[in-house]
Protein backbone atom coordinates (compact mmCIF):
# COMPACT_ATOMS: atom_id res chain seq x y z
CA UNK A 1 0.00 0.00 0.00
CA UNK A 2 1.52 3.29 -1.08
CA UNK A 3 0.91 5.97 1.49
CA UNK A 4 -0.13 9.43 0.45
CA UNK A 5 2.57 12.01 -0.02
CA UNK A 6 3.06 14.82 2.49
CA UNK A 7 5.49 16.89 0.46
CA UNK A 8 4.62 19.53 -2.08
CA UNK A 9 1.12 20.06 -0.70
CA UNK A 10 -0.86 22.51 -2.78
CA UNK A 11 -3.04 25.09 -1.08
CA UNK A 12 -5.92 24.13 -3.36
CA UNK A 13 -6.70 20.43 -3.15
CA UNK A 14 -7.74 18.92 -6.45
CA UNK A 15 -11.16 17.35 -6.13
CA UNK A 16 -11.39 13.77 -7.36
CA UNK A 17 -14.11 11.16 -7.22
CA UNK A 18 -17.23 13.03 -8.32
CA UNK A 19 -18.40 11.13 -11.37
CA UNK A 20 -22.10 11.67 -12.07
CA UNK A 21 -22.85 13.78 -9.01
CA UNK A 22 -22.24 17.32 -10.31
CA UNK A 23 -25.98 17.95 -10.71
CA UNK A 24 -26.40 17.66 -6.94
CA UNK A 25 -23.72 20.19 -6.17
CA UNK A 26 -21.62 17.59 -4.36
CA UNK A 27 -18.41 18.54 -6.14
CA UNK A 28 -18.85 22.20 -5.19
CA UNK A 29 -19.60 21.25 -1.62
CA UNK A 30 -16.56 18.99 -1.43
CA UNK A 31 -14.28 21.75 -2.66
CA UNK A 32 -15.80 24.19 -0.19
CA UNK A 33 -15.42 21.72 2.68
CA UNK A 34 -11.75 21.20 1.81
CA UNK A 35 -11.14 24.94 1.75
CA UNK A 36 -13.03 25.46 5.02
CA UNK A 37 -11.05 22.69 6.73
CA UNK A 38 -7.75 24.20 5.64
CA UNK A 39 -8.76 27.67 6.83
CA UNK A 40 -9.84 26.32 10.21
CA UNK A 41 -6.64 24.28 10.41
CA UNK A 42 -4.52 27.39 9.93
CA UNK A 43 -6.50 29.07 12.69
CA UNK A 44 -5.88 26.18 15.09
CA UNK A 45 -2.18 25.90 14.33
CA UNK A 46 -1.72 29.65 14.91
CA UNK A 47 -3.51 29.27 18.25
CA UNK A 48 -5.28 31.90 20.36
CA UNK A 49 -3.71 35.31 20.82
CA UNK A 50 -4.77 35.55 24.47
CA UNK A 51 -4.09 32.08 25.82
CA UNK A 52 -6.13 28.90 25.58
CA UNK A 53 -9.24 29.03 27.76
CA UNK A 54 -10.70 25.62 28.56
CA UNK A 55 -14.06 24.53 29.95
CA UNK A 56 -15.22 21.03 30.86
CA UNK A 57 -18.38 19.60 29.27
CA UNK A 58 -18.08 16.45 31.36
CA UNK A 59 -15.68 13.62 32.18
CA UNK A 60 -12.70 13.88 29.77
CA UNK A 61 -14.76 16.12 27.47
CA UNK A 62 -13.47 19.64 26.97
CA UNK A 63 -14.28 22.69 24.90
CA UNK A 64 -12.01 25.65 24.19
CA UNK A 65 -12.49 29.03 22.59
CA UNK A 66 -10.68 27.54 19.59
CA UNK A 67 -13.33 24.80 19.19
CA UNK A 68 -15.93 27.54 18.96
CA UNK A 69 -13.80 29.70 16.65
CA UNK A 70 -13.06 26.76 14.33
CA UNK A 71 -16.73 25.78 14.12
CA UNK A 72 -17.76 29.38 13.48
CA UNK A 73 -15.21 29.71 10.68
CA UNK A 74 -16.29 26.47 8.96
CA UNK A 75 -19.98 27.28 9.23
CA UNK A 76 -19.56 30.87 8.01
CA UNK A 77 -17.54 29.75 5.01
CA UNK A 78 -20.07 27.08 4.02
CA UNK A 79 -23.16 29.17 4.77
CA UNK A 80 -21.92 31.98 2.52
CA UNK A 81 -21.72 29.54 -0.40
CA UNK A 82 -24.71 27.31 0.42
CA UNK A 83 -27.22 29.44 2.36
CA UNK A 84 -29.99 26.81 2.17
CA UNK A 85 -27.86 24.14 3.87
CA UNK A 86 -28.26 23.30 7.54
CA UNK A 87 -25.68 22.54 10.21
CA UNK A 88 -25.12 20.00 12.95
CA UNK A 89 -22.08 21.15 14.89
CA UNK A 90 -20.50 19.60 17.94
CA UNK A 91 -20.47 22.89 19.84
CA UNK A 92 -23.59 24.67 18.58
CA UNK A 93 -25.97 21.83 17.78
CA UNK A 94 -28.48 21.88 14.93
CA UNK A 95 -29.18 25.03 12.91
CA UNK A 96 -31.91 25.07 10.26
CA UNK A 97 -31.49 27.46 7.33
CA UNK A 98 -33.46 26.00 4.45
CA UNK A 99 -34.25 22.99 2.29
CA UNK A 100 -30.65 21.98 1.63
CA UNK A 101 -28.78 19.10 3.16
CA UNK A 102 -26.97 19.12 6.50
CA UNK A 103 -23.31 19.70 7.28
CA UNK A 104 -22.01 17.63 10.21
CA UNK A 105 -19.02 19.37 11.77
CA UNK A 106 -16.52 18.46 14.46
CA UNK A 107 -14.30 21.57 14.66
CA UNK A 108 -11.62 19.83 16.74
CA UNK A 109 -11.85 16.08 17.02
CA UNK A 110 -9.32 15.39 19.73
CA UNK A 111 -9.60 18.56 21.81
CA UNK A 112 -7.54 17.01 24.62
CA UNK A 113 -4.68 16.53 22.14
CA UNK A 114 -5.04 20.14 21.07
CA UNK A 115 -5.03 21.44 24.65
CA UNK A 116 -1.88 19.53 25.56
CA UNK A 117 0.01 20.07 22.31
CA UNK A 118 -0.16 16.41 21.33
CA UNK A 119 -0.39 15.00 17.83
CA UNK A 120 -3.68 13.80 16.45
CA UNK A 121 -6.39 16.44 16.49
CA UNK A 122 -8.42 16.84 13.30
CA UNK A 123 -11.16 18.88 11.67
CA UNK A 124 -14.00 16.69 10.44
CA UNK A 125 -16.68 17.84 7.97
CA UNK A 126 -19.41 15.71 6.39
CA UNK A 127 -22.42 16.52 4.25
CA UNK A 128 -25.62 14.50 4.07
CA UNK A 129 -29.08 14.76 2.55
CA UNK A 130 -30.51 11.82 4.53
CA UNK A 131 -29.88 11.41 8.23
CA UNK A 132 -26.78 9.32 9.01
CA UNK A 133 -25.99 8.78 5.31
CA UNK A 134 -23.02 11.07 4.58
CA UNK A 135 -22.44 11.82 0.90
CA UNK A 136 -19.01 13.34 1.38
CA UNK A 137 -16.39 13.56 4.08
CA UNK A 138 -13.32 15.69 4.70
CA UNK A 139 -10.86 15.06 7.53
CA UNK A 140 -7.90 17.40 7.91
CA UNK A 141 -4.85 16.92 10.17
CA UNK A 142 -3.52 20.48 10.58
CA UNK A 143 -0.23 19.59 12.27
CA UNK A 144 1.04 17.74 9.19
CA UNK A 145 -1.28 19.33 6.61
CA UNK A 146 -2.66 15.95 5.62
CA UNK A 147 -6.14 15.91 4.10
CA UNK A 148 -8.43 12.95 3.50
CA UNK A 149 -11.61 13.21 1.44
CA UNK A 150 -14.24 11.06 -0.21
CA UNK A 151 -17.53 11.27 -2.04
CA UNK A 152 -20.02 8.41 -1.91
CA UNK A 153 -19.40 6.26 -4.97
CA UNK A 154 -16.26 8.14 -5.98
CA UNK A 155 -13.45 6.58 -3.98
CA UNK A 156 -11.31 7.87 -1.11
CA UNK A 157 -8.25 10.08 -1.33
CA UNK A 158 -5.40 11.42 0.76
CA UNK A 159 -3.65 14.50 -0.62
CA UNK A 160 -5.41 13.79 -3.91
CA UNK A 161 -3.95 10.26 -4.13
CA UNK A 162 -6.39 7.33 -4.13
CA UNK A 163 -6.23 5.19 -1.00
CA UNK A 164 -7.46 1.70 -0.16
CA UNK A 165 -7.66 -0.33 3.00
CA UNK A 166 -4.97 -2.92 3.54
CA UNK A 167 -5.33 -6.49 2.31
CA UNK A 168 -4.13 -7.86 5.66
CA UNK A 169 -6.13 -10.93 6.68
CA UNK A 170 -3.93 -12.35 9.45
CA UNK A 171 -4.95 -11.09 12.93
CA UNK A 172 -1.46 -11.59 14.31
CA UNK A 173 -0.09 -9.11 11.78
CA UNK A 174 -2.86 -6.53 12.21
CA UNK A 175 -2.67 -3.10 13.80
CA UNK A 176 -5.80 -2.26 15.79
CA UNK A 177 -6.82 1.04 17.34
CA UNK A 178 -8.84 0.44 20.49
CA UNK A 179 -9.81 3.59 22.36
CA UNK A 180 -10.88 3.58 26.04
CA UNK A 181 -14.29 5.12 26.89
CA UNK A 182 -12.83 7.89 29.07
CA UNK A 183 -16.10 9.87 29.10
CA UNK A 184 -18.03 6.82 30.30
CA UNK A 185 -16.21 5.24 33.28
CA UNK A 186 -19.03 2.75 33.86
CA UNK A 187 -18.14 1.13 30.55
CA UNK A 188 -14.48 0.56 31.41
CA UNK A 189 -15.08 -3.10 32.38
CA UNK A 190 -16.33 -3.77 28.83
CA UNK A 191 -13.23 -2.11 27.42
CA UNK A 192 -10.83 -4.07 29.62
CA UNK A 193 -12.62 -7.33 28.87
CA UNK A 194 -12.26 -6.62 25.15
CA UNK A 195 -8.65 -5.54 25.63
CA UNK A 196 -7.78 -8.70 27.56
CA UNK A 197 -9.22 -11.09 24.99
CA UNK A 198 -8.33 -9.41 21.69
CA UNK A 199 -5.01 -7.65 22.22
CA UNK A 200 -2.91 -10.79 22.76
CA UNK A 201 -4.09 -12.09 19.39
CA UNK A 202 -3.22 -9.07 17.22
CA UNK A 203 0.05 -7.61 16.04
CA UNK A 204 0.01 -4.08 17.50
CA UNK A 205 -2.29 -1.76 19.41
CA UNK A 206 -2.49 2.03 18.99
CA UNK A 207 -4.66 5.00 20.04
CA UNK A 208 -4.22 8.59 18.81
CA UNK A 209 -7.21 10.28 20.44
CA UNK A 210 -9.27 11.23 17.36
CA UNK A 211 -11.98 8.92 15.98
CA UNK A 212 -11.95 10.71 12.62
CA UNK A 213 -8.19 10.18 12.32
CA UNK A 214 -8.49 6.54 13.37
CA UNK A 215 -11.00 5.83 10.61
CA UNK A 216 -8.76 7.52 8.05
CA UNK A 217 -5.77 5.47 9.19
CA UNK A 218 -7.75 2.30 8.52
CA UNK A 219 -8.87 3.74 5.16
CA UNK A 220 -5.26 4.46 4.19
CA UNK A 221 -4.07 0.96 5.07
CA UNK A 222 -2.03 2.04 8.08
CA UNK A 223 -4.20 0.08 10.52
CA UNK A 224 -6.67 -2.77 10.11
CA UNK A 225 -9.32 -2.03 12.74
CA UNK A 226 -10.72 0.66 15.02
CA UNK A 227 -13.01 -0.04 17.99
CA UNK A 228 -14.52 2.52 20.35
CA UNK A 229 -17.49 2.90 22.70
CA UNK A 230 -19.58 6.00 23.30
CA UNK A 231 -18.87 8.03 20.18
CA UNK A 232 -21.09 10.80 18.86
CA UNK A 233 -22.19 11.04 15.26
CA UNK A 234 -20.08 14.10 14.47
CA UNK A 235 -17.00 12.09 15.56
CA UNK A 236 -17.33 9.62 12.71
CA UNK A 237 -19.62 11.05 10.00
CA UNK A 238 -16.81 12.16 7.68
CA UNK A 239 -14.59 9.20 8.53
CA UNK A 240 -17.36 6.74 7.72
CA UNK A 241 -17.69 7.71 4.07
CA UNK A 242 -13.90 7.91 3.67
CA UNK A 243 -13.42 4.43 5.12
CA UNK A 244 -16.27 2.86 3.16
CA UNK A 245 -15.02 4.38 -0.10
CA UNK A 246 -11.59 2.92 0.65
CA UNK A 247 -13.11 -0.56 0.83
CA UNK A 248 -13.57 -0.78 4.60
CA UNK A 249 -16.59 -1.65 6.72
CA UNK A 250 -18.26 0.06 9.66
CA UNK A 251 -20.70 -1.69 12.00
CA UNK A 252 -22.24 -1.20 15.45
CA UNK A 253 -20.62 -3.20 18.23
CA UNK A 254 -23.95 -4.55 19.46
CA UNK A 255 -24.91 -7.73 17.61
CA UNK A 256 -28.04 -7.61 15.43
CA UNK A 257 -28.26 -3.83 15.80
CA UNK A 258 -28.87 -1.49 12.89
CA UNK A 259 -28.38 2.26 12.71
CA UNK A 260 -26.35 4.63 14.84
CA UNK A 261 -25.50 3.44 18.37
CA UNK A 262 -22.28 5.28 19.25
CA UNK A 263 -20.30 2.04 19.62
CA UNK A 264 -18.50 1.02 16.43
CA UNK A 265 -16.14 -1.43 14.80
CA UNK A 266 -14.42 -0.13 11.67
CA UNK A 267 -12.19 -2.51 9.74
CA UNK A 268 -10.35 -3.08 6.49
CA UNK A 269 -13.05 -5.57 5.49
CA UNK A 270 -10.71 -8.57 5.33
CA UNK A 271 -10.69 -8.87 9.12
CA UNK A 272 -14.20 -7.61 9.75
CA UNK A 273 -15.72 -10.95 10.70
CA UNK A 274 -12.79 -11.81 12.97
CA UNK A 275 -13.00 -8.54 14.90
CA UNK A 276 -16.80 -8.37 15.06
CA UNK A 277 -17.23 -11.95 16.30
CA UNK A 278 -14.73 -11.46 19.11
CA UNK A 279 -15.99 -8.02 20.02
CA UNK A 280 -19.61 -9.24 20.15
CA UNK A 281 -18.59 -12.21 22.29
CA UNK A 282 -16.61 -10.19 24.84
CA UNK A 283 -18.76 -7.03 24.81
Amino acid sequence: MERCQRSGIAKQEQVKGTDGMENRGIERRLQAAIEAARLAGSLLVAGPSDGLRTESKGKSDFVTAMDLASEKMVKSYLHERFPQDNFLGEETGYEHHGDGGTWVIDPIDGTTNYIHGLFGYTISIAYEEKSHEPLLGVVYVPQIQELFHAIQGGGAFCQGVAIRCSEESVPGDAVAIVSPPMRYPARMPQYFNLYEHICPLIGELRDYGSAALHMCLVAAGRAEAFIEFGLKYHDIAAGTVILQEAGGRVAPIEQDTEGWTGDIIATNGKLHQWFTERTWYHF
